[in-house]
């Protein structure tokens, strides 16, 4: 884990990625209600089609960059592909001087159903910056007292703030401020959650961690008024699941190609 209106029929972009199996096989989980957070009108669990209605009601004007992704897995002699899929949108907004706002989306992979598993949007706001208290009696008001509050830099300040659920445990350290899960399409992901695990941080399903919202305003140097502000949220209820199935689903497409594979090729005659 950068804006307003979309163009679902013409993205300015698609990049596409594609990532090697790593052998990661976890028992499969339920899937967890995502919490009801949102930020303008994104929220965690949204669906492909929802989540750029969300964009196109919060900006009709922005120009939405959709991000593809495929896999790749042996099957003994040569690489496989699997069918590219949507991994997540880029919204940036008109810039406006010097203030701009870019909103990013992740999705999880298949084979279960994709939902949005994280969010960040980012703004700097130089033309009429709001103070930092009125900010964090802004973000306060809508998602209630965070559970950790954070201070830290010199010269230019920044305040973290983060909530998370009420009814799970955060995974990870926390000192001062929370964790954001790890959360993405490759079951690669899954390796921070084992190693949480192992430090008793995490429970044994790790679907059960809990959602993560975090606030970060960032004043001017010398001053109280907040020129930058990211707001980020990430979803192990959905992305821990999603991840054991793409694992296991890889590693059967892997166990059949390489099936497939022994009673296929050229044999000379003898």
């Amino acid at each position: 884990m950068s804006d307003r209106a979309i163009r679902t029929g013409k993205p300015i972009g698609t990049r596409l990625r594609s990532f090697s199996l790593a052998a990661l096989l976890f028992s499969a989980t339920a899937l967890q209600a995502a919490p009801t957070w949102d930020i303008v009108g994104l929220r965690l669990g949204m669906t492909e089609q929802e989540a750029r209605a969300a964009l196109k009601a919060h900006a009709a004007d922005a120009q939405v960059t959709t991000n593809s992704l495929k896999f790749s897995y042996s099957d003994g002699a040569k690489q496989q592909e699997t069918s590219a899929f949507t991994s997540g949108l880029i919204a940036r907004l008109p810039p406006k001087g010097q203030d701009t706002e870019t909103i990013q989306v992740e999705f999880s992979a298949p084979p279960l159903e994709q939902r949005v598993i994280s969010l960040r949007r980012t703004l700097t706001n130089y033309a009429n910056p709001p103070a930092l208290e009125r900010m964090i009696d802004t973000v306060t008001q809508k998602y209630g007292k965070p559970a950790t509050e954070q201070k830290y830099g010199i010269g230019i300040l920044t305040t973290q703030l983060a909530w998370a659920q009420a009814d799970r445990k955060p995974c990870g350290k926390v000192d001062k401020g929370l964790l954001l899960p790890t959360v993405g399409q490759t079951p690669d992901g899954l390796r921070w959650y084992e190693l949480q695990q192992k430090n008793k941080l995490a429970p044994p399903d790790a679907s059960q961690c809990s959602a993560v919202l975090r606030a970060i305003l960032k004043t001017a140097a010398g001053g109280s008024s907040v020129v930058s502000m990211e707001f980020q949220m990430a979803d192990p209820g959905h992305a821990v699941p999603a991840m054991q199935a793409t694992a296991k689903w890889l590693a059967d497409l892997e166990a059949d190609a390489r099936k497939a594979r022994l009673k296929s090729g050229d044999t000379p005659k003898l």
